[in-house]
């Protein structure tokens, strides 16, 4: 028995709360804490073991999925970030089975992308040496399961609590003289508490006003998340920095603009099912002559007076403040 084996055993049962500890930065777990209970089953290496998860999924629906391997020339803890549809078996499966190449399924699919979120994971597990990301899931039996249960949550499209897809992730440890089984047990008992998390992201946003009190709104591009609507100009607060030197970034990369930001008008949060926005928004005023805008991140921008903001198709977390605005002017905020 390996030690992934091992470890799954030894968590099979466990139930508790998972302590994240302090927050490494400013991308991370929604809460400190969670509650999880945690069921585990060794799966025999082959294509029944392979299918196993898929056919227990049309029963029931966890709260994630974590499939463990083992990595026996890694020295590393390997979150795994995709599989890809192929087997090239160097050595029999445990059935004897042994393809030198082919298919895993015909969905005409070459790869999948974990579900869960891995850079939520390599976040709070930054500064941890022993836990690396990975692209390359291998071509034996971890590949195979990994690839058949996402493809059956993606087929069925299997949600978790929060309305996104159903997380799964595939983690290879390597061999315990690498790192000890104690210490592998407690990574993946970690790892159990942050999958079933989101990720909680500060982000910032700018009320640009002109020497007419107009504000500046601009229209995501088609091809950024929740392209074609109107916002506010903003985005996330990198590690490190304030929130003012956030927008002011912002503006210098979405538009080539140097902006000034004046005051904070607004704090609200936003929960989608992948993450938790907190939004705090500044009213600005141009550093300057602003030069032509040279457009990164959006297609369109207008000014806005107090009257005509209503007149685009604004980002859904921020209907309810434009209608404040509007209620009491721009020139209030």
């Amino acid at each position: 028995m390996n030690v992934s084996s091992q470890v799954a055993l030894e968590l099979d049962g466990y139930s508790g709360v998972i302590e994240l500890g302090e927050a490494k930065g400013n991308y991370a777990a929604e809460e400190r804490s969670s509650s999880i209970v945690i069921h585990s089953k060794v799966l025999p290496v082959d294509e029944a073991g392979s299918l196993d998860t898929t056919h227990r999924l049309e029963e029931e629906i966890p709260a994630a999925i974590i499939h463990l391997g083992l990595a026996e020339n890694r020295k590393l803890v390997s979150v795994e970030t995709l599989s890809v549809n192929s087997l090239e078996f160097k050595i029999p499966d445990n059935s004897g089975r042994k393809v030198e190449s082919g298919r895993i399924t015909d969905s005409g699919r070459d790869l999948l992308h974990s579900t869960a979120p891995i850079n939520l994971i390599m976040a709070e597990s930054d500064g941890d040496p022993r836990i690396v990301r990975s692209d390359d899931a291998g071509r034996f039996v971890c590949n195979e399961i990994y690839f058949r249960t996402l493809e059956a949550v993606e087929g069925a499209q299997i949600k978790d609590r929060h309305g996104r897809a159903l997380p799964v992730v595939f983690v290879h440890l390597p061999p315990p003289e690498e790192i000890p089984f104690e210490e592998q047990v407690e990574i993946v008992r970690r790892i159990a508490g942050i999958v079933v998390q989101r990720p909680s992201v500060p982000v910032v946003g700018g009320l640009l006003r002109d020497s007419e009190g107009r504000l500046m709104a601009a229209r995501r591009a088609p091809h950024e998340f929740m392209g074609g609507y109107w916002e506010f100009p903003g985005g996330k607060v990198e590690s490190g920095e304030s929130f003012e030197e956030a927008i002011v970034r912002e503006f210098m990369e979405e538009f080539s603009w140097s902006i000034k930001p004046l005051s904070i008008c607004e704090r609200f949060s936003h929960a989608w099912p992948e993450m938790v926005v907190h939004l705090t928004f500044f009213v600005c005023e141009p550093d300057g002559e602003l030069p032509d805008a040279v457009l990164t991140s959006h297609d369109e921008y207008r000014w806005l007076a107090d009257e005509d903001l209503d007149s685009v198709n604004w980002l859904p977390p921020d209907i309810e403040f434009v209608q404040r605005i509007m209620t009491i002017g721009a020139s209030n905020l």
